[in-house]
């Protein structure tokens, strides 16, 4: 018979019992916990310190004495203390009402732990370059895609907007600069350890909890074949120990267009029209100019757009489950009417500890994207911004004209695409899931099996009825697209993780499989008997052109790591990968891929302890090859193309060579030599990373040129160098940290030179392509705008003897009095940056929370479309930006003068498209304990956000980010935003 537990036990049981069944018990019984917050070192008090209750989200910080008040559990729990600069420390309540702290000083975040590839390695252990976003970008700044949170956050990583628009996802991100000439420069995206093939736009920001940066090649190495462009690793939301936690944050924000460059009113635009070639206004141009009825078709094609976002989470878990759950709404209106985006994502995360030695866990999401729905048309010199002001929009009854110019028929109505019936969705499933052994009988020894598998389907169908003129001219109009992609990974990895003494051995080993499949079905229909089943209709259609792809390939890896280190001081880093790749040719179907790095941490040496100046420096030295995957899935196969001929009555199939097999094609190889430091100074209020690499990539795929006897002018080779160089610094700094008052910094700047070192094997360079040894990979090549001539200009003696005063001056560069392409072209400038940078500054003053981030691009020049002629031909068919024309009684050198061949070379106008943008700015409200306490929350935050406030430059066309400058205009972003925990 067992004997019943003492009374002070069974009152503890009946105490937990209470605590199981009435959480609320856990805010009834609380006492008022207090105390001093101090620097062991000085003895004084450390304001602004974090005070939280472990596992619930309650917390305050220090007042300017550093002291504290917090309501808590009157015998149990653990206070948890945090402060930028020092350690994070715990500490039990067990039945005090006062606790003193002193927290001791950190160097660094050394021991943090960072996702590396197939791992994680503390930060003092890292031998590579391998950078963390900030995290106040990903926790606090609502984006669309991760992308945004990258902008001029990252050393030597930069984002172009090739379009603006809803969905934000046009962006290419490059890693230290282009190394391929045609091959892709994007880098490899991995998603809770397994490669993501998918969309920008299809990872929820919301979810993500850190995205960390490879660049060099022994960071990337890992990566094989396909690490060349560096590595982003991007890591999702866990589950953590404790009650369930239930979040919420929700945004909406108002959308502007940022910039639209003035183009001719409607009578300056007849006047210009009028000047250029006489008597061109046509009749119908003429009455609308009687009228004054003239539509404003940038206005028209463009709204106030908004932009909302929802998201509830809930996270917690045991010692053996833990879980985090979410859902996120995702609803876009773009500035451009009809330019919507939707997406809803849901995600598990789960980890489940089924033994001692056994773990399993899932990362899973389920997305749906809609698109649907066409914008209006801002497609270059036929869209709304470009379109003649001498037309007209809408017709009788007020629907847009299909015709808007009756005589020229050639153009489309810009609002027509509004009229389309879209449909465009996308399914997307990403399941990463693990079943992890470590092994009991030797301790360290653990072996994971990864599997990962990515379905996405998307469905497009359009139909363009008889109200438009593509509809109307192919009596109905219809296309439809259907798309599927399925990619699965079977990883085995072992790991073995052992602490010998002073010797700390981290093995990795890894065997690979990788399958993707695509494949495309479409159909275009013209010529229905009316418009009522729009794309529902394929079986009465009088023409029907079918159309569909395929594409399979498979990758097998095998990858062996190293880490060593001795005493914390002398770091070793040995990697190997083999790759095999399906598209490769059968002679280059495998490629080895070998990495090393060695580190220094010499603050750990005992002559660098009693150093009051220096509280972290680490020495780092890399070297490793990467390649570039860039060959198309059959791109080293004999291919053919369709060419039906007739035979008598009837049509028979035919077939054409497109391309030439090469079974000597492979990838592209990098070779990269790195050395980095990392520092803190002034007992780590200033810290820092800096990195100087260098580069050689060869065997570059390149389209060579070859005799066209087969019927086919070239055929891609690995051929052709080139090199890249650099230099990256990253700062972190507390600027000022006195009373309730802090202002830290995060700062970057980065720096690099790529040219072109061969070509072809020849030596010689690609003027067609502008592609020129010794230069950058994207150079300016063409003449150079000189000026205007003016009355009494030796004209006729002049390298243009047949102009007139007025039209555009070209330099003679070879000095033989004449203007030729092959002698007097020239490289002006290019597209690499002398520096890129970013600096994000937060002010912090009690529970109010200032965050600035402005970024910047320095060195780049471009052909600025918007001051060229573009289209504006003999007639005067477009409309046109406002210039500073030559006129006899305004005799500028600004702009030509507005006539027929005034520019007959077509020297572009070059001009700097530097920059510098506030790009954020975030106002925020962290409420207190007392009140959270109140309303039984564990965080409530109230938030105000500018994006894209202020653009300083240079360029005078729309954006000078942006790589389209006629299209869809870039917008400005007003949020207000709710952060809830509960």
């Amino acid at each position: 018979m067992r004997r019943l537990p003492s009374p002070r036990m069974r009152l503890a049981l009946c105490g937990l019992v209470m605590l199981l069944l009435c959480p609320a018990v856990l805010y009834a019984q609380q006492t008022a916990l207090q105390g001093t917050v101090t620097d062991p070192a000085t003895s004084e008090p450390l304001p602004g310190v974090s005070v939280g209750l472990k596992g619930t989200g309650l917390g305050t910080v220090t007042d300017g004495n550093g002291r504290y008040r917090l309501e808590a559990p009157a015998d149990t729990g653990t206070l948890v203390f945090s402060f930028v600069g020092y350690n994070r420390q715990e500490v039990a309540i067990n039945h005090h009402t006062v606790l003193n702290v002193s927290l001791v000083r950190s160097s660094s975040d050394l021991n943090e732990v960072v996702v590396v590839g197939y791992g994680t390695q503390k930060k003092s252990d890292i031998t590579g370059s391998v950078a963390s976003v900030d995290e106040q970008r990903l926790r606090d700044m609502p984006n669309t895609n991760f992308a945004q949170a990258l902008q001029g956050s990252v050393p030597g990583l930069s984002v172009d907007l090739n379009s603006a628009g809803a969905e934000q996802n046009d962006n290419a991100i490059d890693i230290r600069g282009p190394n391929s000439i045609l091959a892709t420069n994007k880098p490899l995206i991995v998603l809770d350890g397994v490669p993501y093939n998918g969309s920008i736009a299809g990872i929820n920001p919301s979810d993500i909890a850190s995205i960390e940066v490879l660049k060099d090649a022994s960071s990337a190495a890992i990566y094989g074949s396909r690490g060349s462009n560096g590595v982003i690793l991007i890591t999702t939301k866990k589950g953590a120990t404790g009650k369930p936690v239930i979040s919420y944050d929700g945004q909406f924000g108002i959308e502007d267009i940022a910039n639209l460059p003035p183009m001719l009113s409607p009578e300056e635009f007849y006047r210009f029209k009028q000047t250029r070639e006489p008597g061109s206004v046509t009749l119908s141009e003429q009455e609308i100019y009687d009228s004054k009825r003239f539509p404003d078709w940038p206005d028209l094609a463009t709204r106030q757009g908004n932009r909302s976002q929802h998201t509830l989470g809930v996270r917690g878990g045991t010692e053996n489950v833990k879980y985090y759950v979410s859902g996120t709404y995702l609803g876009v209106k773009g500035v451009a009417v009809n330019d919507d985006f939707k997406r809803l994502s849901l995600r598990a995360n789960l980890e489940v500890k089924l033994s001692r030695w056994l773990t399993f866990g899932t990362n899973t999401q389920s997305a749906y994207l809609d698109r649907s729905g066409l914008p209006a048309d801002f497609n270059g010199n036929f869209g709304a911004y470009r379109f003649n002001p001498l037309t007209t929009a809408f017709d009788s009854s007020g629907a847009p004209t299909i015709y808007p110019w009756p005589e020229d028929v050639f153009f489309e109505n810009p609002l027509s695409p509004t009229l389309a019936k879209n449909v465009d969705h996308t399914y997307e499933v990403i399941s990463n899931n693990f079943l992890q052994v470590d092994f009991p009988f030797l301790k360290g020894l653990s072996y994971r099996l990864n599997t990962g598998v990515n379905y996405r389907n998307r469905d497009q169908s359009t139909y363009y009825g008889r109200n438009t003129k593509r509809g109307l001219e192919a009596q109905g109009l219809m296309d439809q697209d259907n798309g599927f992609a399925n990619n699965y990974i079977i990883e085995n990895i072992l790991s073995f993780d052992r602490n010998f003494g002073d010797h700390h051995i981290y093995f990795t080993g890894l065997y690979s499989y990788e399958y993707n499949n695509n494949k495309t079905n479409s159909l275009h229909a013209e010529g229905f008997p009316n418009d009522v089943k729009t794309f529902y209709q394929a079986d009465v259609a009088l023409l029907l052109q079918p159309k569909a792809s395929y594409t399979q390939t498979q990758l097998i890896s095998q990858m062996a790591r190293i880490n060593y280190s001795y005493k914390d001081k002398y770091l070793l880093t040995l990697t190997g990968r083999r790759d095999g790749f399906s598209g490769f040719g059968s002679g280059e179907k495998y490629g080895f891929f070998p990495s090393a790095a060695i580190g220094w941490n010499i603050m750990n040496e005992s002559f660098m302890k009693n150093s009051s100046l220096v509280s972290n420096l680490k020495l780092r030295l890399s070297y490793g090859t990467n390649g570039n995957q860039a060959v198309d899935a059959y791109g080293t196969l004999a291919l053919l193309d369709s060419r039906p001929y007739v035979n008598g009555n009837t049509t028979a199939p035919g077939y054409v060579p497109s391309s030439l097999a090469n079974p000597n094609l492979g990838w592209e190889t990098t070779n990269t030599a790195n050395i980095g430091i990392d520092f803190g100074l002034w007992q780590g209020r200033l810290q820092g990373t800096l990195d100087m690499y260098r580069s050689n990539t060869y065997d570059l795929l390149l389209r060579r040129r070859i005799s066209p006897v087969h019927g086919i002018t070239s055929i891609v080779q690995n051929i052709g160098k080139t090199n890249n160089k650099g230099m990256e610094l990253g700062l972190s700094s507390i600027n000022v940290q006195k009373g309730d008052f802090s202002w830290s910094t995060e700062a970057n700047i980065s720096f690099y030179r790529n040219k072109i070192v061969g070509l072809y094997g020849t030596g010689g360079n690609d003027t067609a392509n502008t592609w020129f040894i010794g230069h950058p990979i994207n150079v300016n090549f063409s003449y150079i705008y000189d000026g205007v001539f003016q009355e009494g200009d030796d004209i006729a003696n002049s390298p243009q003897p047949d102009a007139k005063p007025g039209y555009a001056k070209v330099r003679d560069l070879n000095g033989d009095n004449k203007i030729t392409p092959d002698g007097d072209r020239t490289i002006i400038g290019s597209r690499q940056p002398s520096f890129i940078w970013g600096m994000g500054n937060t002010f912090k003053y009690k529970n109010l929370s200032l965050y600035v981030f402005v970024r910047g691009v320095e060195g780049t020049n471009r052909s600025n479309s918007l001051l060229s002629d573009n289209g504006v031909q003999s007639g005067v068919r477009y409309n046109t930006v406002k210039k500073n024309w030559w006129t006899p009684e305004n005799p500028t050198n600004d702009f030509y003068a507005n006539a027929v061949g005034a520019n007959k070379n077509g020297a572009p106008i070059y001009q700097s498209d530097a920059f510098v943008r506030i790009q954020d700015i975030s106002l925020s409200y962290n409420f207190g304990a007392s009140v959270l306490e109140k309303l039984k929350l564990s965080r409530l935050r109230l938030y105000v956000e500018a994006h894209n406030l202020v653009t300083f430059t240079k360029w005078t066309g729309m954006d000078p980010e942006l790589n389209d400058q006629e299209g869809i205009p870039l917008q400005k972003e007003y949020m207000i935003g709710l952060n809830i925990g509960l």
